[in-house]
């Protein structure tokens, strides 16, 4: 039961479209599904690191309001310039690609790109740290298995969702022309940054 709850839970979370998926879409529809599966596996190493830190206490630290804005303010800076790559990378005629910035990180090690940007992504740390934080406190999660079962869970939801999403980018690579590319890049750069500066306006205003 907790390992479906933590499913349900998790793929309820993975609705609410960030960065990650984003990134992960532009992957996939650049450099094939084998990379963005790189990226995904990144991406949920991330997620299990931070549920242990959460289940070792790390909600705590997380609850001073000082410790909160370091964290959101840097990491919508970093944000902020994972996005800006993205805007400055060019999809060239014929289908070459001009290697740079962030874009060419993901190229050449997609498993570090999709660490990196879950690391820096502040809300997932403090998103797990509330859920489980909540739930030890509420005896929901009464034991160590029970634990373990509910965060597998979220996790599973996590593979599952961003593999439809590189699936997803697999086919629209098949009908996109590079003008759309770039389109693609260009839109995930904006979103990166909006998403930055709300981070940054949150941030600021604690």
């Amino acid at each position: 039961m907790a390992l479906w709850n933590g499913i349900v839970f998790g793929m309820l979370l993975q609705l609410s479209v960030g960065p990650v998926c984003l990134a992960i879409l532009q992957l996939s529809i650049r450099r094939g599904i084998a990379h963005a599966w790189k990226m995904i596996a990144g991406v949920a190493l991330v997620d299990a690191f931070y549920m242990a830190g959460a289940i070792g206490g790390i909600s705590l630290v997380l609850q001073l309001t000082w410790v909160k804005q370091i964290v959101l303010i840097g990491g919508a800076a970093t944000l902020a310039w994972f996005g800006v790559d993205s805007l400055r990378s060019q999809q060239a005629d014929g289908g070459a690609e001009a290697k740079r910035g962030a874009t060419a990180r993901a190229e050449k090690n997609s498993f570090v790109y999709g660490l990196s940007l879950t690391l820096t992504n502040p809300l997932t740390i403090l998103f797990w740290s509330g859920v489980f934080g909540s739930l030890m406190a509420s005896r929901q999660l009464p034991d160590m298995s029970t634990l373990f079962l509910f965060a597998a869970g979220c996790l599973l939801s996590t593979l599952v969702f961003l593999g439809l999403v590189a699936m997803l980018g697999k086919l629209l690579a098949r009908y996109l022309v590079p003008k759309w590319l770039r389109i693609v890049n260009r839109l995930v750069g904006i979103c990166l940054i909006g998403f930055a500066l709300l981070l940054l306006q949150k941030g600021l205003s604690m």
